[in-house]
């Protein structure tokens, strides 16, 4: 896995220097044989990382459990709100908690990937919003999780008339925080160097109302479990 990674590293690392993208997401897959129970799995990991955007599929055929904290689309009525999340603090019990969140927040690295990332997500807003509606509801607020804290930003907006359901998603998915920036050009440059594919990996999981509100998440932290064997992925940027 490291050949491999190391492989795809250096190439993007090349077009980065190019000027073809400003970041990108390289995704790493593990597998190994084995059989999981989906619904004692998923109370183990809430007790463990309980997020906000969690979920547990069983099916006869495969389980899929995760636990997510992102949001990718909540639309309701008329409005809709995306809280991308860019920026990630790993907690430790040495560094007090007030001296790693003065860290954190003046991290000029954390902070610009951040921005690079919520300019993207209200420019897929802006596709389907109302001209001048795209607004910042919550700017670059940390989320506390048990072991992480992460840099988030809520974007909302006030959707054009006659805007359809498939309109939103072709817009907002995939989620930028999981691909890069920007989108399109970098997802042409992983089609081209993942030969596999990601599978339920950074897509998304929600529902939709029958009086067409909606609520998807982004799949990340997350186990799929099919044919007796489980794939675990995680993304770096």
């Amino acid at each position: 896995n490291y050949q491999k990674y190391k492989k795809i590293f250096d190439v993007f690392s090349k077009k980065i220097r190019q000027g073809e993208t400003y970041q990108i997401k390289i995704c790493t897959k593990y597998k190994n044989k084995s059989i999981i129970n989906p619904v004692n799995f998923f109370w183990k990991l809430m007790k463990i990382n309980s997020s906000p955007e969690s979920f547990m599929i069983r099916d006869k055929k495969f389980s899929i459990v995760s636990c997510s904290p992102e949001t990718l689309i909540y639309k309701k009525g008329n409005n809709i709100i995306t809280k991308p999340i860019a920026g990630t603090l790993k907690k430790s019990k040495k560094i007090n908690k007030n001296k790693a969140l003065n860290f954190f927040r003046n991290n000029e690295k954390e902070t610009k990937e951040h921005n690079m990332i919520v300019d993207m997500e209200r420019s897929d807003l802006s596709k389907i919003c109302k001209p001048g509606s795209v607004k910042i509801l919550k700017k670059k607020y940390v989320e506390e999780y048990k072991h992480l804290f992460h840099y988030v930003t809520s974007i909302g907006g006030i959707l054009n008339k006659n805007i359809k359901l498939i309109d939103i998603i072709k817009a907002m998915m995939p989620g930028g925080s999981v691909i890069g920036c920007p989108k399109i050009r970098t997802l042409e440059l992983l089609n081209k160097q993942e030969k596999e594919s990601r599978n339920i990996f950074t897509g998304s999981f929600g529902f939709i109302k029958f009086n067409q509100d909606m609520k998807f998440n982004i799949i990340i932290r997350s186990i799929l479990n099919y044919k007796n064997q489980s794939e675990i992925s995680a993304a770096s940027g």
